[in-house]
């Protein structure tokens, strides 16, 4: 969903450019029947919430049509420095792209 958006949970760097990640705080799965290697899953994904500095994601994983589990993750915004992240706002126009997956209320 990130790269439809053109954006990424670990940026390439780049000379300048302020380099944002997404790290995982929480995540959650309810498995409703067994996924098996080699089964090919389509993996629907909307955004819950989206706060100051983190935006919740739901999951929905089928296989042939019938769902199979389901699950979320809140992640935060944080931006890469020397010696490791810290959290920071999401910017106005990552909040625009995110909003495009965002479930209505």
């Amino acid at each position: 969903m990130l790269r439809s958006l053109g954006l990424s949970v670990m940026p390439p760097e780049s000379a300048g450019a302020s380099r944002i990640s997404w790290p995982r705080v929480a995540a959650t799965c309810d498995y409703l029947a067994a996924a098996r290697f080699e089964d090919v899953l389509t993996i629907d994904v909307d955004v819950v919430k989206i706060g100051t500095s983190s935006v919740g994601y739901r999951f929905r994983f089928s296989r042939d049509g019938a769902f199979i589990a389901t699950g979320s993750i809140t992640a935060v915004c944080c931006v890469l420095e020397p010696g490791g992240m810290q959290k920071t706002p999401i910017p106005t126009d990552v909040r625009e792209l995110l909003k495009k997956h965002q479930l209505e209320k």
